[in-house]
């Protein structure tokens, strides 16, 4: 039996690395990746899928939000949601019908996901639990509480989109917020601001740097262990990663 797939996921990286685990096992057809809700949902129609492994966490549609649509459908494909989270969300999923796997992947729970989902479909699917289980599971869902981040000019407060912030500072207990070709303060501090952006693929690479992991220029060991990331803003700037920061930095980008 070949299964055929779609991934989705809006950070590369985990899409890089699920997609080159995936093509490698046996009987298994990586049909499509996407990056984000609305263009999986197009695609699932028109490729129907045995399974989607859907990342969780997106911005616009998120993974539930993809999984109630695609519940709707005539015949919806297997679901297996790739996240993150604490097991007091993946508890729910130890049914037939549905799967988690948690990053960073495991090559080893990836194969036993894969054989689960082969006896799943081979015996017939009642979806009927799984749409309970993504409406309860997507209630539980925390909303990103920064659509925009704040920052002052000139006495007013502009609201950035995330996707434009290259890159944060620490600066006197408050943060400086920058942009390709301009820096602004922020009236946040880089702990929330770490905490508010994170789902948009942000890193804290230094107690006083939290980057944007898509605007990473280059990387190159440094000394005693570290890490030297120049950015793509108009001054490439040029940041250090902490030596505690670097294996989950190597872990995140698969280097």
């Amino acid at each position: 039996m070949t299964l055929s797939c779609i991934i989705v996921d809006d950070e590369l990286p985990s899409l890089d690395e699920l997609s080159h685990l995936l093509s490698g096992m046996d009987g298994v057809d990586v049909m499509a990746c996407e990056n984000n809700g609305q263009k999986a949902l197009a695609k699932i129609k028109e490729l129907g899928p045995d399974v989607v492994f859907l990342d969780i966490k997106m911005p616009g549609l998120n993974g539930f939000d993809v999984a109630k649509e695609v519940l709707t459908f005539k015949e919806p494909p297997l679901i297996v949601f790739a996240t993150a989270y604490d097991e007091y969300a993946v508890k729910a999923f130890d049914i037939n019908a549905i799967d988690y796997i948690l990053k960073p992947f495991s090559r080893k729970r990836l194969t036993s996901t894969v054989q689960r989902i082969k006896q799943a479909k081979a015996k017939g699917l009642d979806h009927s639990d799984l749409k309970e289980i993504v409406d309860r599971l997507g209630d539980r869902l925390p909303t990103r509480e920064f659509v925009r981040v704040s920052v002052l000019k000139n006495g007013r407060i502009m609201l950035i989109p995330p996707e434009e912030v290259f890159f944060c500072s620490a600066h006197e207990g408050r943060s400086i917020v920058h942009i390709k070709d301009k820096s602004f303060p922020c009236p946040a501090t880089l702990n929330e601001l770490e905490k508010h952006l994170k789902a948009d693929s942000f890193f804290r690479v230094h107690r006083s740097f939290l980057v944007n992991l898509g605007y990473i220029k280059d990387i190159v060991t440094w000394f005693n262990g570290k890490y030297l990331i120049t950015m793509q803003d108009n001054q490439s700037t040029e940041i250090t990663v902490s030596r505690n920061n670097v294996k989950p930095l190597k872990r995140i980008l698969s280097l």
